[in-house]
This record gives structure tokens, C-alpha cells and sequence, in this order.
């Protein structure tokens, strides 16, 4: 059995400095070796009979990915070519970005998730557009495109009685692209809008527009880690500004049970992951919640999704207070999933 593990986090560094002595100094990214190369040394070292082929983004090649049984993406993919995140020279540009598109897509590269599932990962209007369609609660959006006539955005602004908004580009990680406005400064000057599509164009096709959420800042973002379709654990982000946030874990019952809820619906709605013509619960699965929708006052009630994440996603346990052993726990999901798909 070989398994190839996709690699190339940028942010996750792997606090064990004991277990990491162990793992070779070229699988290092910004001087660290992060998570995802953790998590394919523990899978080595936990199981015998595996060959474990750890995969820089470099080294991405079909002719590498198909000397494997099965290759999981946990650390690098298109959007992460987009983002430059991180820089690499050949997928650097709207050819090498095509080029990694179409490798992700050969079935022949045997890569988990698929294509078809992680390209609606990735694609936020096909989420909370299902999101939406199930009942599920998402803020109210505006999908628009890089043709957008901003006059008739500030009109459909005005008649969602926004104040203020935000604009985020589909295919943008992190908070990258994201950008405030104020509707009364938009209709004095709307030069501002004007120059944010002119800027971001550059890069993206697609955007979501929604009301600025005051509790985004004020109670944070829940991140919430479903493993093989279950609930496992939850972090609350509160973003401080300029790279400053803090990290803690949710022991709240009330929230957590709502998160679980509605969680339980998404996970529901979600495609199956198909590999071989046989279709698994996904290994992985991020779900970020918020409060509060409409600036409601704060309640467990008021909660909604905010995004979707797959197995690439941050985990968090690069932070010392987050406890849940992730990398364990996903190391015998990776194994169960292999055997489900009697590979």
C-alpha cells in the first residue's frame, strides 16, 4: 500500500520540536515543519505495511501522484495556487494555475477528496447556495461577478437596508480580498468600489457581497472540525487586527449543541466523496459559524454558517490551549477511509 500525502501548509507549525528532530530539514516551509508533515510521519510511524510518499507542491506531478494508491490532499490544491500560499514558480501563473487544475481533475491521479467534491468546497456560491435551498441559516448574499455594474449594487444595498457591507472574492483564502465598505460613503464617491474590482479582477471572477456582521468582530468565528461525518471539537477565533487574534476552545454546552445541529444538517447536504466509483463519508470537514445573523443580539438561535472547509483547512492545534489530538485522530480516518474504498 502506498499512500501520497499532498503537502505545503504555510501556518501551521507543528509544536512537538522532539517528534520533528525526526523529519528531514527539505520538508520545511518558511524554516517549519507544519502540520500536514506531522500528520504523514505519524501515519509512518503508527502503521506497518504502508508506504507513506510525502508530496511538496513541487513535486507535484501526475506521473508522481500515480505511482500511489491513494493520494490525500491536506496541504496544498488550486486555491492555495491562487493565493500564491505557497509561492510556487510553476503554478505561479494562470497556465501553471490551469496545469494544477487539471491534475487535481485526472481521476487517473487517484486524489481524496475528488475533484468534483473539492470543487464545491471551493466554489462558496454552490455551498450556500445548497445551504440556503435546505433551510440551513447563511447571511443573505449577493453573488456577483467581475462584469458587476456597481451603481446596481449599491441599489440592491440600499433595498437590503445595509449600512455597511462586505465584498470577498470566491477562491480567497484566509481574509484575503475581504474589504469593508459604508453604503453612505459608497453613494457620496463610488470610486472605492470602482477600484476594488479594478484591483481584484486581476485575480478573481466571482464575489460574494454581504451585510457587515458586527458580531463577526465583537464574538469571533466558531470553527468547528466534523471528522467522518461526526463533531469533534470546536475553536473561537476573535480577530484582533493586524495578525493579532486569539484562539480558545468552545466548552459552552448551549452553543455547542446549536453548532452541532445545524452542523448535522450541513454534513447532511453535503456530496459524498467518490473515489473508484465508491462513495465515502468525507475525512474531513471544517464548518465556520458566526453570530449574528441580521445583528441580532446574541444568542445561540442567531448563529450561521459562515463558510465550509475541506481536509486542507487550518486546524489549530498549532496553538498550545487547543487540546483535541487531531493529528491522531485523522491518522486512523485516512487508514478507515482506505478501507471502506477496499483499496
Amino acid at each position: 500500500m502506498k499512500i501520497g500525502i499532498i503537502c505545503g501548509k504555510t501556518s501551521e507549525e507543528y509544536l512537538d520540536y522532539e517528534f520533528v528532530k525526526k523529519i528531514p530539514k527539505k520538508y520545511k516551509i518558511n524554516n517549519e515543519i507544519h502540520t500536514d508533515v506531522a500528520l504523514a510521519y505519524i501515519m509512518k510511524e503508527k502503521f506497518q505495511g504502508v508506504n507513506i510518499d510525502i508530496i511538496m507542491p513541487n513535486d507535484i506531478t501526475s506521473k508522481r501522484l500515480q505511482k500511489n494508491d491513494i493520494n490525500f490532499a491536506i496541504g496544498y490544491d488550486v486555491i492555495n495556487a491562487i493565493n500564491d500560499d505557497p509561492y510556487i514558480k510553476k503554478f505561479s501563473n494562470k497556465s501553471g494555475i490551469d496545469k494544477l487544475n487539471a491534475i487535481y481533475k485526472n481521476k487517473n491521479n487517484k486524489i481524496f477528496p475528488n475533484y468534483q467534491y473539492m470543487d464545491f468546497i471551493w466554489d462558496k456560491t454552490k455551498y450556500l447556495k445548497k445551504l440556503a435551498n435546505n433551510n440551513i441559516p447563511i447571511s443573505k448574499t449577493l453573488f456577483i461577478n467581475e462584469k458587476v455594474n456597481t451603481v446596481k449594487l449599491i441599489k440592491q444595498i440600499q433595498n437590503n437596508k445595509w449600512s455597511k457591507f462586505i465584498i470577498k472574492p470566491i477562491g480567497g483564502t484566509t481574509s484575503y480580498g475581504v474589504q469593508k465598505f459604508k453604503l453612505k460613503n459608497c453613494l457620496n464617491d463610488i470610486s472605492s468600489l470602482n477600484n476594488y474590482f479594478e484591483e481584484y479582477n486581476q485575480t478573481y471572477s466571482d464575489y460574494l457581497v454581504q451585510e457587515l456582521i458586527i458580531g463577526f468582530t465583537q464574538y469571533g468565528e466558531i470553527k468547528s472540525f466534523w471528522i467522518d461525518g461526526k463533531y469533534s471539537y470546536a475553536v473561537n477565533i476573535i480577530d484582533k487586527g493586524e495578525d493579532d487574534y486569539t484562539v480558545e476552545e468552545i466548552i459552552d454546552r448551549k452553543i455547542i449543541n446549536k453548532l452541532i445541529t445545524i452542523g448535522e444538517k450541513v454534513i447532511n447536504c453535503m456530496p459524498k466523496v467518490i473515489f473508484k466509483n465508491k462513495s465515502v463519508t468525507p475525512a474531513m470537514v471544517r464548518i465556520d459559524f458566526t453570530c449574528c445573523s441580521g445583528n441580532k443580539k446574541y444568542s445561540p438561535n442567531n448563529f450561521f454558517v459562515n463558510e465550509i472547509e475541506s481536509d486542507i483547512a487550518g486546524t489549530y492545534i498549532n496553538f498550545p490551549n487547543v487540546k483535541y489530538p487531531m493529528l491522531e485522530v485523522l491518522a486512523d480516518v485516512y487508514i478507515k477511509k482506505i478501507r471502506e474504498l477496499k483499496i
